[in-house]
């Protein structure tokens, strides 16, 4: 699924119902900055995952890699994965 955000980021459009908008005010990047100055990368552990550190790579990556497919996180076991961000 994308976001009207992905496509046009940066000027006004609309999107078929007559209401348009922009997104210069975006502030999910920089959320994202502030939240990811706090977490300590190396000690993310993820239970069940078939690729070791997949889950860290994936919980590393950015705002603007956030729709690409690799890294890509799946269990060896059930459907369930368990991570611990610290």
């Amino acid at each position: 699924m994308s976001h009207c955000h992905d496509e046009h980021a940066g000027h006004s459009h609309d999107h078929g119902d007559g209401a348009s908008h922009d997104h210069s005010d975006d502030i999910t990047p920089a959320t994202q900055f502030l939240l990811y100055s706090q977490i300590d990368f190396d000690a993310i552990t993820t239970l069940n995952e078939a690729e070791p550190r997949s889950g860290a790579a994936v919980a590393r990556k950015t705002w603007e890699q956030r729709l690409e497919p690799r890294p890509e996180l799946e269990s060896d076991a059930d459907e369930q994965l368990l991570m611990t961000i610290p």
